[in-house]
């Protein structure tokens, strides 16, 4: 059950990341470097690491 709600973040925090990328390099764009939230991305990442931190805890049982 575990590995499942893990996949199941893992794949809402690739979308967030891919949505996340575009705004960050829009914002580069439009801001220059310093005008950017690298929170759109940042989080994402982190949240899919933890993920599959998650997934391999579980395969390790």
């Amino acid at each position: 059950m575990k590995k499942k709600a893990c996949i199941v973040i893992l794949v809402f925090s690739i979308v967030g990341l891919w949505e996340g990328i575009g705004d960050l390099i829009e914002g580069i764009g439009m801001r220059g470097i310093d005008g950017v939230n690298y929170g759109r991305v940042g989080f994402p990442l982190l949240v899919g690491v933890i993920a599959v931190k998650g997934i391999l805890k579980q395969g390790d049982r």
